[in-house]
Formats: structure tokens, sequence, C-alpha cells
């Protein structure tokens, strides 16, 4: 008897340890499902996000050209004077007399000081081959001039004031104001580019879009002209300058937008 009830109380304790152990399984079940619920719910949340991120856009970049052209009013002209002496003071000495000479004779033809500008300075000695060393000395000033009717005669008055020591290097014919050229170029520029990108949207069996940047680069045009000394560029009582056209030319980059 003792032994059978022993029996039955070691099978009553293991029967409740076996229910005990299938509650917490059923609990620990509960909780997983739950967890894997949230977390697919957190998954879908993440991908519907990743999903509505923009990707990158569609585009096209062309670059178009636009020139406007115009007839040069203004000049600037390098003026400056070379002069030989066998020794180096007397060459700087005798540079700056006639430099100081041919200043004052531009500035009788109504050349005003802000339009003078001194570039360049120099000295130099010489070895010939069967002479003595010598020395050369220099002085040269860029010449703004407002009127190409007076470029001859500035030139002529330089010339009479230094004589054969003149250097004369060269003419700038430019635009005293290009704002009206330049709009008309941006607009010209700003045309060819959306033709062209036109033309690429439609190879590409796309639509042109909005412009997303724009980028320009512009040219002034000037046009000039060196001259050999004295002369080149005229002589005597008047230089004979002929204007011709200055060209206003820019160039803009431009980023479209495609659609479908």
């Amino acid at each position: 008897m003792r032994t059978l009830r022993g029996t039955l109380a070691t099978r009553g304790i293991l029967i409740a340890i076996g229910a005990l152990i299938a509650i917490a399984a059923s609990a620990v079940t509960a909780v997983a499902v739950r967890a894997g619920a949230a977390g697919g719910a957190a998954a879908s949340q993440a991908a519907v996000g990743a999903g509505s991120v923009a990707g990158p856009r569609d585009t096209v970049t062309v670059v178009g050209e636009g020139t406007q052209n115009a007839t040069p009013d203004n000049a600037e002209i390098s003026l400056g004077v070379s002069v030989t002496r066998g020794n180096s003071g007397d060459a700087l000495n005798a540079a700056n007399t006639e430099m100081t000479a041919l200043i004052k004779a531009i500035k009788a033809q109504g050349v005003q000081d802000v339009d003078i500008q001194t570039t360049g300075i120099s000295i130099n000695q010489q070895t010939p081959q069967y002479s003595p060393v010598v020395y050369q000395a220099g002085n040269s000033v860029s010449v703004k001039i407002h009127h190409l009717s007076n470029v001859g005669t500035v030139i002529a008055a330089a010339q009479r004031a230094v004589g054969n020591d003149i250097q004369l290097s060269g003419i700038t014919l430019e635009l005293s104001d290009n704002a009206t050229q330049l709009r008309g170029a941006r607009q010209a520029a700003m045309a060819a580019a959306a033709a062209r990108a036109k033309e690429w949207a439609g190879l590409a069996g796309r639509r042109l879009g909005k412009v997303l940047s724009v980028s320009e680069v512009v040219s002034n045009g000037a046009t000039s002209s060196p001259c050999g000394g004295y002369g080149g560029c005229g002589g005597g009582g008047g230089a004979p300058v002929q204007a011709g056209q200055a060209n206003v030319t820019v160039d803009v980059a431009v980023v479209y937008e495609l659609t479908d």
C-alpha cells in the first residue's frame, strides 16, 4: 500500500510539473508571436519609408552660345619711350625726362590722369659685339581714349614730344558699356540651350522639364592689334583707326530635368 501511494504521489507531482511546463511554453510562444508581429510591422514601415525617398533625377546638360555685335567706342593704347646712353644714370634720366614730356603732350589732347597708368619701367645693359657697353632705359604707360577719333591725334602728339625714342606697342578697341549686348547674348544663349535640350529629350523619348541650374561664361570680345613701333598703327598727323566690330559672347551650361 505504501509503495502504491508513493507511486501515485510521484505521478501527481510529474503531472503538475508537466502542466506548468506547458503553460510556460504557451506564454513564450505568445510573446514570440507578438514580437514577430511587431517586428514585421516595423520592417513593413521601414520598407515603406525607404520606398518614399526620391531617387536621383533624370537630367540632360547642354551648352548654348549667344553673341551680340556692336561697334567699339573706346580705345586703349600702349605708349612709351626707349633711350640708349653710355651709362645707366644718363639712360634713366633721359627716359624719365622724355616720359614726362610724352605725358604732358597727351594730356594736352584731353587725356585725363585717371586714363594714364604706368605699365613698365626698365633699364638694361647692352653689349654690342664691336661697341662699348651701353644702357637702355624704358618707360611705358597704357592710355585710355574715350573717342576713337582722338586716337591718331594722341599718338601724333606723343611722337612729336619724344621723336624717334617713342614706343607704340599696340591698340585695343572695346565697348564702354556692353550691358545691352550682354542681355541680348544671354537671351540668345538660353534659347540655343533650350532648343538643344528639347532635341535631346525627344531623341531619348522623354519630355523636357524645368531648369535645375545655369552657369555662364562671358567674353567681351575686345579687338586688339599689335603695332610694330611708331607708324605700325598709323603715323604723322594722325593714325587711321578702323573700329570694326566687337563681339559680346555668352556661353551657358544649363541642366534640365527630364520627365515622362
